[in-house]
């Protein structure tokens, strides 16, 4: 039987979301939580984060994934009036509308540096069907790109600083012990960075694309 929040009308079946025995789910319960936390010892974590950072012998203090959207736009504002000089980097979607172009030149326009990569769009057609008949996600490959680019381009630039917009698993309902999370760690990214269980590795051995095809997909190796 499908069961729905009560309150975000959320169904169960969102992988890792959990409604409790009053029908709430573990989003909404989330949410609720935000009138606890301490803001000003927040603040004063991520300014002794950025401190850390800043001025780190790189071109750039940090990374910022931009989509052109209000909180990746807001994040970029932020970065930029606490004095940082952030890399913007976009992992372009399938069919970027005219309004979504306009919203990444505006985020240019803040006075940032920019990288945008565009995946091969025949291998991205092809993991576009298999995203949707396989987890029900055809922008399945757009979802993990913006966990993998982000990060290849922070080991490929040297910028150790990668500055992400949320925890989705506290944003959108997950797993407590995921949820709780400040830092998105390797193993975080490769747990729910946008896989929803199809794991890349899979694509060359049951699917035969070749591995030198999925390399914006995949974490870079590092020693």
């Amino acid at each position: 039987m499908l069961k729905y929040c009560v309150r975000c009308i959320m169904p169960h079946t969102k992988p890792d979301l959990f409604i409790d025995a009053k029908g709430v789910c573990s989003a909404c319960r989330s949410y609720e939580q935000r009138t606890e936390i301490d803001w000003a010892q927040r603040e004063k974590e991520l300014a002794e984060v950025l401190k850390r950072f800043k001025n780190n012998g790189s071109n750039w203090d940090c990374i910022v994934p931009v989509s052109g959207g209000k909180d990746s736009t807001y994040q970029v504002i932020r970065m930029l009036q606490l004095g940082l000089n952030p890399l913007c980097v976009t992992s372009t979607t399938c069919d970027l509308s005219d309004l979504g172009r306009a919203n990444i030149e505006n985020i240019k326009h803040l006075g940032v540096d920019y990288v945008e990569f565009s995946p091969n769009p025949v291998v991205r057609a092809k993991l576009n069907k298999i995203g949707l008949t396989q987890v029900g996600d055809i922008s399945w490959p757009e979802h993990v790109g913006i966990f993998t680019i982000p990060v290849r381009a922070a080991v490929q630039y040297k910028v150790p600083l990668i500055v992400w917009g949320e925890n989705s698993q506290n944003e959108y309902g997950g797993p407590a012990a995921a949820a709780e999370n400040n830092t998105l760690t390797r193993r975080w990214l490769e747990e729910f960075g946008g896989l929803l269980g199809l794991r890349v590795s899979d694509l060359s051995e049951v699917y035969g694309i070749d591995a030198k095809y999925l390399l914006p997909y995949q974490y870079p190796v590092v020693g």
